[in-house]
């Protein structure tokens, strides 16, 4: 494929498919990366006293909600 796109895969991917399909892999999180990578993103924000929450859409790379952002709302 030319695009990848996930959106709620809860998974971590083999770094060798990651790889494969970089700059063309693409992620949805529910938090304003880089605050609040990985899961209960929500929780975290409200535990921190967070007054904004939102989403980022970045590319994948090996390590876990690193990758370049390219929109945040």
């Amino acid at each position: 494929p030319d695009l990848v796109v996930l959106a709620g895969f809860m998974r971590i991917l083999d770094a060798g498919l990651v790889t494969r399909y970089a700059g063309r892999m693409l992620n949805v999180h529910p938090s304003l990366l880089p605050r609040h990578p990985g899961l209960h993103t929500y929780r975290k924000a409200l535990e921190a006293g967070d007054r904004e929450h939102g989403a980022t859409v970045h590319f994948v790379i090996p390590a876990l909600d690193a990758g370049p952002g390219i929109i945040q709302y």
